[in-house]
């Protein structure tokens, strides 16, 4: 490394371009860059998706989920299954293994899946699929007093005008009715003509239907054959001819169906600002572009808003790539700030053009990151653009100690000539290579158990070792072959340059004679004091460290592992029983509208603005679940908090009878799953049932606890149907009566058609009239084997219950998952699921064949947790095995790593200095899963000074010095660069401590631990360091003697430890 260094050195062509090359290359890579709020996740599910039209959720459930569940049991590579059913279907959803090939276990489980073959006749083939990454852009809302084929037929427009615009492939509706085609026969009409339900069907599908004939080969070409019959539109279907007489005569479809060309037989929910809507959801799929389809729907909003028949109005409703534009812009302008910070800070302690080309190497290392990012898969958004912010200070260090040195052997040698200088630059580069190599290679390993964070959170952090990585692998080849180049160049110390003195020449003299005056006259006494008294000053920091461990035990600090930050939105969501009529819902909806009207009416009395812009309702799944969507104003010109609305929502709202599940969501990040999620598992369903309501109870005893739910809901009132003796004697089966019934209420399936861009079922089935009693039912005629028919009531029973409306699974089994939510901003969610998890067992006691487990944020936490345990051993390992090769000592490497708990200390008080204040009482900022990571980044960053100081150490004792004047002549000379490099890390990172936006605020915590952890380390640094390694020289001496005791040889005189001030040379 070093003879490449000193050919760089003397060939400045070779340095400038490797420089040139990395900024073009990187200002070229740009525009390639995709832009998102935050970095794609990784697929790790697939899914099988099942759908058996009508079936109830125990039927789907046995009829194809267990059978999934068990043909895939036991493939290389699964994780765990989680599977659902539901009412027409469900899905099984296989994790992939950390590490395991997806593409592999995808094409397994289709294999098995496709091999089933006992599937119901009426289930549809499943399709197995990865759980593809896509996100809602833009949602637009089409709305107002009109007929719903009128506001479908503009929704579709919609849609086809934006999928023929490029980069735009996924769009979907919510909010509307699928199309269906149903032929509707009465019992007594089918008896009349002695058909049934099926044999129409057949007899739809066989007429309705195009059929391809060959190709005649004439001489003069090739003519291809066609038979075309199929129909498409309700004057085709109904001149369908079902029986033709003897004598010539027909019968057609619409002689004795009632046809409708219409939508699905079941309600919705759909409403924006008080008028009935559909929603056009946009999504971004791969690397299309947020922004650019962003754009492309704003303009397209503009340029047709006025095109529809007259009520028709199309509004952007929610637009997420404003807070894209926006957070995007806020983490640029805390860089450009950051950046500003540091040249300030080089500026006050460099010459200007040391400095500047000190800050140079931000610019290449920076650009170079983004000229690799293509093929790594990084793309610019909120965590890339955090991890440059955090690595701006970090990224000059190397430069730093390189810069100083260089100019330190200028102010020893004062070259001449250019040959001169040269040389200076190349010893002094040489003199500090090895520390700065293996300085930036501990920084580096500190960021690698990052890439280790399973799941979601890994995903989602995983850019920033990637960033900081790549930008400290550029800034020590910027450091090492340019660097040393540029410093050549300078030509300092020359009167002509004293001459030239100007303002600022005059103020960096002010500041380094203050640096002077105050390492002498206060650093020196106080680093001689902890030497002289260095076992005292160890115990005195070892009681820091301590009190720190002491208050974290004490439960001074809360543990948040995903913060939640306030939305521009308000969803609140409510369910009632499986089956609910559509009236009952619409009824709590506005119960719900009218507490919030309520709500606004006080906000406004308070002289509050109208925080209020947009307003949706819609159902979710079917009409026994609602949802009401509130979009603010922006939180920057809004002046009441989106959780003080919702905490007012709360409490206006009174009893709402017959609801099961009541949720309010105003805030967003969080994580992926449920603050608290209790699992229980266990082969008799009604115990977990009652294990589950008691847990439920308990949590509604727990401050800061609401929203409690559970995954098992009762469904609707099912009639369970069974065949009766004198069925079974008349050749009436089990599938026969299941197979009537169903085509009787749900409908036959005749065909599918494509009309345009929809896929449109056509079902023949009874009159809505006849499918609403029970009475229905019973006036059902059998028919048996030999074409008879017999009275349902002879040969079948029907008994009413209850069933599920949903099914959950977890490995294999029935599981019940009891969640709730947690006000993050109170509570603290170690002490909280502790306290959880030991009531639950209280309560399992009752219940022995009950088992429980803390999933969700709990599973997600321990899992992280273990990651960066295990990263942190790997880090203190491989930094201990970075500095023992340089130091050529066992021992040495523990005097540098001393600082690391102490920076950890740092990183803790940290969390203090930053929290808030209400009145004298301070809160404390939690600790969060970003502050753990911002702790083993601070680990690696904090060594680095140390570093260079214990090598400086070891350096002047080659000179032949005492331990005790190395030490001291070490602290003098070493402290302008250290503190020099703890100053700009902090600094770089100042804006962002103070940032105030609402979405930085998960990304803080990590700023935090390192800022403070290095800005505290820096002291143990310049004081502790010091002491330690004379103290490491006691126990060298102590142990010669104890040697040369037990061997009867004379014991070595105590070392004098003598300290004599020499002048601090400040560069």
């Amino acid at each position: 490394m070093n003879g490449l260094m000193d050919w760089f050195t003397r060939n400045g062509v070779a340095a400038n371009l490797v420089m040139f090359v990395v900024l073009v290359g990187g200002i070229f890579a740009i525009p390639s860059l995709n832009m998102e709020m935050f970095p794609e996740q990784d697929p790790d599910t697939i899914q099988v998706n099942l759908s058996y039209p009508g079936a109830t959720p125990s039927e789907a459930e046995e009829g194809l989920v267990m059978r999934v569940e068990e043909a895939i049991q036991g493939l290389e590579g699964i994780k765990e299954i989680n599977s659902m059913a539901w009412e027409g279907g469900g899905r099984v959803s296989v994790t992939v293994s950390d590490g395991f090939d997806l593409q592999k276990l995808k094409e397994d489980v289709k294999t098995r899946v496709d091999a089933i073959s006992s599937f119901p006749a009426d289930a549809e083939r499943p399709t197995v699929e990865e759980q593809m990454w896509t996100r809602d852009v833009l949602e637009l809302a089409i709305y107002g007093d009109t007929d719903e084929r009128t506001l479908r037929k503009a929704a579709e427009d919609v849609r086809n005008d934006l999928l023929r615009m490029p980069g735009i492939s996924q769009i979907e509706f919510q909010g509307a009715r699928d199309y269906e085609i149903a032929i509707e026969i009465d019992e007594a009409t089918l008896r009349k003509y002695g058909l049934t339900l099926e044999q129409v069907a057949a007899r739809v599908n066989s007429a309705s239907r195009d059929v391809p004939g060959g190709a005649v080969k004439a001489p003069s070409g090739e003519l291809l054959l066609r038979t075309l019959g199929q129909a498409y539109r309700h004057d085709e279907f109904a001149d369908i001819t079902l029986v033709t007489r003897a004598d010539g005569t027909s019968i057609k479809l619409g002689d004795i169906a009632n046809i409708r060309d219409g939508f699905a037989d079941y309600d919705v929910i759909s409403y924006f600002n008080g008028q009935p809507a559909i929603f056009v959801e946009i999504f971004e799929v791969g690397n299309e572009s947020p922004l650019d389809i962003a754009n492309k729907a704003r303009d397209y909003v503009e340029a047709n808003a006025n095109k529809f028949p007259e009520g028709i109005q199309l509004e952007i409703f929610t637009d997420s790539s404003f807070y894209l534009r926006d957070r995007l812009n806020m983490m640029v302008k805390n860089g450009l700030l950051g950046l500003i910070l540091v040249m300030a800070v080089l500026t006050m302690f460099l010459r200007p053009m040391l400095a500047f080309y000190v800050a140079l190497g931000i610019p290449v290392s920076f650009l170079g990151t983004i000229m690799i990012a293509p093929f790594v898969g990084l793309s610019i958004n909120m965590v890339s653009l955090f991890a440059f912010i955090l690595v701006l200070g970090i990224v000059v260090d190397d430069a730093i100690v390189v810069g100083e040195s260089v100019f330190t052997e200028y102010q020893k040698s004062k070259p001449a000539d250019k040959p001169a200088r040269v040389a200076a630059a190349v010893r002094g580069a040489h003199r500090v290579s090895v520390p700065v190599i293996f300085a930036v290679l501990t920084t580096m390993v500190a960021f690698v158990p990052v890439f280790f964070i399973p799941g979601w959170a890994g995903d989602m952090f995983r850019p920033i070792p990637y960033v900081v990585i790549i930008t400290l692998a550029f800034s020590l080849v910027q450091s090492k072959l340019v660097l040393p180049y540029h410093l050549s160049t300078l030509k300092i110390g020359s009167g002509r340059e004293r001459a030239k003195m100007g303002w600022l020449q005059r103020l960096q003299r002010k500041v380094a004679d203050g640096l002077e005056h105050f390492v002498s006259r206060f650093y020196l006494p106080v680093l001689n004091f902890a030497i002289k008294h260095r076992y005292a000053s160890a115990a005195g920091f070892m009681g820091i460290l301590f009190i720190t461990v002491g208050m974290i035990m004490g439960g001074h600090m809360r543990f948040q592992p995903f913060p939640r930050v306030p939305s521009d939105f308000i969803r609140v969501t409510l369910e009632y029983p499986d089956g609910t009529a559509l009236p009952t819902t619409v009824a709590g909806l506005n119960q719900l509208m009218d507490a919030w009207d309520e709500v606004l009416a006080d906000v406004e009395e308070e002289g509050y603005a109208d925080p209020v812009k947009n307003t949706a309702l819609n159902s979710r799944y079917n009409v026994s679940q609602g949802r009401i969507t509130i979009e603010l104003t922006k939180s920057e010109v809004r002046d009441i908090s989106t959780p003080d609305l919702v905490n007012r929502w709360r409490e206006k709202l009174g009893p709402m009878p017959g609801v099961q599940t009541l949720s309010f969501r105003g805030e967003t990040g969080g994580g992926s799953s449920s603050p608290i999620n209790v699992q229980l598992v266990g082969e008799d369903f009604e115990q977990m049932e009652q294990a589950a309501q008691e847990i439920k109870d308990m949590l509604a005893t727990l401050p800061n606890v609401y929203d409690i739910a559970d995954s098992f809901t009762s469904g609707r009132r099912e009639i369970k149907l069974k065949v009766k003796p004198r069925g079974e004697v008349l050749g009436v089966t089990t599938t026969d009566l299941g197979r009537q019934v169903r085509q009787a209420f749900y409908g036959a399936e005749a065909q599918r058609i494509l009309r345009g861009r929809e896929e449109i079922k056509v079902m023949v089935r009874y009159p809505r009239a006849d499918r609403e009693s029970i009475a229905a039912l019973h006036n059902l005629r059998i028919r048996l084997d030999d074409g008879s028919e017999v009275p349902f009531d002879e040969v079948a029973e029907a008994e009413i219950g209850h069933g599920f409306s949903l099914i959950s699974r977890y490995d294999r089994q029935r599981v019940i998952n009891v969640t709730a939510d947690v006000d993050k901003s109170a509570a603290n969610m170690t002490t909280l699921n502790a306290e959880v998890q030991e009531n639950v067992d209280g309560i399992l006691q009752r219940y022995p064949g009950v088992y429980s487990s803390l999933e969700g944020e709990a599973k997600d936490t321990r899992e992280s947790n273990q990651a960066l345990s295990n990263g942190l051993v790997f880090v203190l390992f491989l930094i201990y095995v970075l500095l023992a090769i340089p130091f050529k000592s066992y021992f040495q490497p523990f005097i540098v790593m001393s600082a690391i708990p102490f920076g950890i200390v740092g990183a803790i008080w940290g969390h203090f200095v930053t929290g808030t204040w209400d009145g004298w009482h301070l809160t404390p900022q939690p600790i969060t899963q970003m502050s753990l990571m911002g702790i083993i980044a601070a680990i690696g960053v904090v060594v680095n000074d140390s570093l260079v100081l214990v090598d400086f150490v070891n350096d002047e004792r080659r000179q032949g010095k005492d331990v005790v004047q190395a030490a001291h002549d070490a602290g003098a000379q070493r402290f302008r660069p250290i503190l020099l490099t703890s100053l700009t890390t902090f600094f770089g990172l100042v804006p962002m401590l103070l940032e105030r936006s609402l979405q930085a605020q998960f990304l803080i915590p990590m700023a935090t631990s390192l800022a403070f952890g290095v800005l505290f380390a820096t002291f143990i640094t310049l004081l502790l360091v010091p002491g330690l390694y004379v103290i490491l020289e006691d126990c060298k001496w102590a142990t010669k003697n104890a040697f040369r005791w037990l061997r009867g040889r004379p014991l070595m005189p105590v070392p004098r430890r003598d300290v004599k001030d020499e002048q601090v040379i400040m560069t």
